[in-house]
C-alpha cells in the first residue's frame, strides 16, 4: 500500500470513529445524564446542543465520504467493502443533514415542547446514522 492509501485510510477510520464515538458518547452518556441531572429542564439544554451535534456529524460525514471516494480511487480497500461504504456513510450522512436541515426547525417552532414531540424522530435518525456508521468502519477493515 502506498503512503497515500495509509493516509486515506486513516482519515477515514479517524472520522468514522470520531463520528460514531461522538454519537454514542451523546446518546448514551451526555444527554441521559443531562436529563437525570435536570429533569424537564433537560430539553432545553439538548435542544441547545443538537445544532453543534449535526454540523460536527455533518463535517465528519462530508470528510469520511470523500475519504472513501479517494480510496476507492486509489484501490485501498476490497472492492466488495467498498461498495458499500460509500452507501452506509451517505445514509448516515442524509440522516445527519435531514435532522440538521428539518427537525431542528420544527424542535425550535414547536417551543419546549419541541423536544417531547420530535424526540422520537431525533433517536430514530441517530440510531440510522449510528448503525451505518459503526457498520462502514467495520467494513473499511475488511
Amino acid at each position: 500500500m502506498t503512503l497515500l492509501g495509509t493516509a486515506l485510510l486513516v482519515v477515514l477510520d479517524v472520522t468514522l470513529g470520531m463520528w460514531l464515538g461522538g454519537m454514542v458518547f451523546f446518546s448514551f452518556v451526555g444527554a441521559p445524564t443531562t436529563f437525570d441531572v435536570l429533569g424537564d429542564g433537560a430539553g432545553q439544554v439538548v435542544n441547545a446542543i443538537f445544532p453543534k451535534y449535526y454540523e460536527f456529524g455533518s463535517i465528519l460525514g462530508f470528510t469520511a465520504v470523500s475519504a472513501a471516494i479517494l480510496t476507492w480511487n486509489q484501490e485501498v480497500l476490497d472492492p466488495t467493502a467498498t461498495l458499500f461504504i460509500q452507501p452506509l456513510i451517505l445514509i448516515a450522512l442524509a440522516a445527519t443533514i435531514y435532522a440538521q436541515a428539518r427537525l431542528l426547525p420544527k424542535m425550535e417552532a414547536a417551543g419546549d415542547d419541541g423536544f417531547a414531540r420530535y424526540h422520537k424522530q431525533s433517536v430514530v435518525l441517530n440510531g440510522v446514522a449510528m448503525l451505518a456508521v459503526a457498520g462502514a468502519l467495520v467494513l473499511s477493515h475488511i
